[in-house]
Order: C-alpha cells, then sequence, then structure tokens
C-alpha cells in the first residue's frame, strides 16, 4: 500500500509524512513545487497542483490511500480521478467550521461542507478531520513578541481549544494505518479552553519575556476586519468553547497542551 500525501512540505502533511515513515509505509509526497523544501529519505516527491488535472495521473498511479486538504473548485474531479486509479481511500483535513454552532454559517464552513459532501458522492471511503484553530495561528505574533512591541488585538476573551499540528497529523496517520475510520468525522481540538490572552501569556512564561498586551477595539482595527470576522468572534465569544476527546480516542495519548506547543516553537518567540 502506498499513500498519497497531498501538500507534503505544510506545517501538517510534512508531520503526516514522517509518521507513515515511522510506521514502514511507502509515501508519495506532493507539491506544486517539488525540491522547494527538504524531503525525508525514503520519500517520493511529485509534483501536483490540484488547479491542473494533468499533474493528478502521475501522483495517483499505485496509490490506495490519500491525505487531502481542501480545495473547493476541483474537488469532485479529483476525487473521481483517484477513484479512476484506485483509491479506496480519503482522508481529509476539513474543519470545526462545518460542526461549531458559532462557525458553521461562516465562508469555511460552507467551503468545507462542500468539500466534504463531494468526496462523500465520489464513492471512495472518507475519514475527515476537523480541527479546530490551529495553534500556529499564534505565529503571526511572533514578529512583534521577539521585537518587544505591544501586542494590541481585539476579542481577547474569546476561548478556543486551539490544537497542536502534530495531533491533526497524528489522528491523520492512524486513519491512513488502521481499520475502523472509514466514515468517520472526527472533531480534534487541543484539551483545553484558553482565551487568546490566556494564549498569549503562556507564550510569555514559555520564553521567559514580558508580553505587553492591549484590547483593540474591533472598530479600530488596522486593517479593517471583515464584517463577517467580526461577526463570527461576537458569536464566539457568547457561545462555549467545545472540548472534544477524540485525539485521544483515536491515538490513545492525550492531545497535546497549548504549553507544549509553545516550548515545540519557542524558536519562533526568541
Amino acid at each position: 500500500m502506498s499513500v498519497l500525501v497531498i501538500g507534503a512540505y505544510g506545517s501538517i502533511g510534512s508531520h503526516v509524512v514522517t509518521g507513515l515513515r515511522s510506521a514502514g509505509i511507502p509515501v508519495r509526497g506532493t507539491s506544486r513545487t517539488p525540491g522547494g523544501g527538504e524531503s525525508p529519505d525514503g520519500v517520493e516527491m511529485v509534483r501536483l497542483d490540484l488547479d491542473e488535472p494533468e499533474t493528478w495521473p502521475a501522483a495517483l498511479e499505485g496509490v490506495k490511500k490519500v491525505f487531502l486538504y481542501a480545495h473547493e473548485e476541483r474537488v469532485a474531479d479529483f476525487a473521481g480521478a483517484a477513484r479512476g486509479a484506485g483509491v479506496e481511500h480519503i482522508v481529509l483535513l476539513s474543519s470545526a467550521a462545518v460542526v461549531d454552532p458559532a462557525t458553521r454559517h461562516s465562508r469555511s464552513a460552507v467551503v468545507h461542507s462542500a468539500v466534504e459532501e463531494a468526496i462523500r458522492e465520489s464513492g471512495i471511503a472518507w475519514t475527515f478531520l476537523r480541527p479546530t484553530t490551529f495553534a500556529t495561528k499564534h505565529l503571526y505574533a511572533a514578529p512583534a513578541i521577539r521585537s518587544g512591541e505591544v501586542l494590541r488585538i481585539p476579542f481577547l476573551r474569546v476561548s478556543t481549544a486551539s490544537i497542536h499540528e502534530r495531533d491533526i497529523a497524528d489522528v491523520a496517520v492512524r486513519a491512513l494505518t488502521g481499520a475502523g475510520h472509514e466514515g468517520k468525522a472526527y472533531w480534534l481540538t487541543g484539551p483545553q479552553a484558553l482565551t487568546q490572552q490566556e494564549h498569549i501569556e503562556v507564550i510569555a512564561e514559555v520564553t521567559g519575556r514580558p508580553i505587553e498586551l492591549v484590547e483593540l477595539d474591533p472598530e479600530d482595527a488596522e486593517p479593517k476586519l471583515p464584517e463577517f470576522f467580526v461577526r463570527m468572534m461576537t458569536e464566539l465569544l457568547k457561545a462555549p468553547c467545545v472540548v472534544t476527546s477524540d485525539v485521544e480516542e483515536v491515538t490513545g495519548v492525550p492531545a497535546r497542551s497549548f504549553r507544549q506547543w509553545a516550548e515545540d516553537h519557542i524558536k519562533d518567540f526568541s
């Protein structure tokens, strides 16, 4: 069995590749620009662009399982090509937006729901990974934290159970290598709900550097925040933050804490 990992240089795909290789599974990785990153030993890298169907056949040849990220425009065509090539199982990186009551009417929910439906209709066995906010979102603040700037952030009291990218990858690897994951959709979260302010406080504790934090009125943000984003964040302020045990149930290991994520990324903030 060979597994195709689309986006093998990405923050999640790279960990999926590593996990599959550790399990002794043959892996073919794809990128729009193969050679643009360092490939693990034993991993065949090929060019694949989901907007260019002519790149699909070579990538899909001999593959039985695919790790796929959501791509709205061509997903039905790609799934059809995958089925024709003999692919038996697609593990899709979707989003918790499709099930979270506070976000299920968002643009992200609409896109990911459409991709999920196209995969369902393809006739290929599927597993949907629906992660909540990625912990890597906090890398946006890394340059300001390194330079000691004041962080001005709106909606500091919004809570999320942000998830380590390695937990998403670990669940993907289990779904790609184990039995019983077909037809399952996993809502993946970190182990604890933290406000935006608490996330920044954890980063300060881990780095040992004080971070001055000021709550910004959404109307004063530059560039101006889109109206849909303000509406969504306002809904999240009122809604309870969902924390699931799906990571542990699939992998047998509790989800990594945000502190663990900050420790793993300490070089980004130091």
